[in-house]
């Protein structure tokens, strides 16, 4: 939680402060669908599964071919892990997968209503479990985007994209959660690869 605080006051500075450098700035809500990432454990896999991805892009762009992006992804799905590791105990769950980035993007204006773009995005990513069977897990994160905006009038648009965001671990961790039987338990490597297509409405703001 300390990490998250000290995030989202991080973001919320950053945003004030290139808000009022802006040359223009545009809310985006986003829908679309995060894929499956499984993950190999010993004796077994375990397994992230697919869903609903939502949440909400603030950019601020500072010139026609750069901008900061201020971004929330959340996905609900389902987590299992089996294993014929002794006295594993079959693991399955509703969890939820959050991403709160800050990053970049490079701008490409085909036309005036026409603009595709890359991004690099920097920040946090948790795991919690709907039914406390695991402490929340939180990991520093990045992504990468790919997409084109098309605006249909000179506030409103729309945005598509592809994604691809992922927890990072040092070499002194990893990211995982664990499950235990018998008094066995069991910790997995867990490289999640959170890949997706999102669209949304542009909404400029200013």
């Amino acid at each position: 939680m300390k990490r998250k605080s000290i995030l989202l006051a991080t973001l919320m500075l950053v945003t004030v402060a290139s808000t009022t450098l802006a040359q223009g700035v545009e809310l985006t809500p986003i829908a679309g669908y995060t894929f499956r990432s499984t993950i190999n454990i010993t004796g077994g896999q375990a397994r992230i599964n697919d869903g609903f991805t939502y949440g909400g892009a603030l950019t601020i762009n500072a010139s026609s071919f750069n901008a900061i992006e201020v971004s929330y992804y959340r996905y609900e799905t389902t987590a299992t892990a089996n294993s014929s590791y002794t006295g594993f105990k079959t693991f399955s769950d509703d969890v939820a997968m959050n991403y709160m980035f800050i990053g970049g993007k490079r701008l490409f204006p085909a036309t005036e209503k026409v603009t595709g773009f890359t991004g690099v995005n920097f920040g946090a990513g948790w795991l919690g479990s709907k039914d406390n069977k695991f402490s929340t897990i939180t990991r520093f994160s990045m992504g990468f985007e790919a997409g084109v905006k098309i605006m249909a009038t000179d506030k409103v648009g729309i945005r598509l994209q592809t994604n691809l965001y992922c927890p990072i671990s040092s070499a002194g961790g990893s990211f995982f959660w664990g499950t235990g039987g018998s008094g066995v338990a069991m910790n997995g490597y867990v490289p999640i690869w959170s890949f997706g297509f999102n669209g949304g409405l542009i909404f400029k703001i200013k």
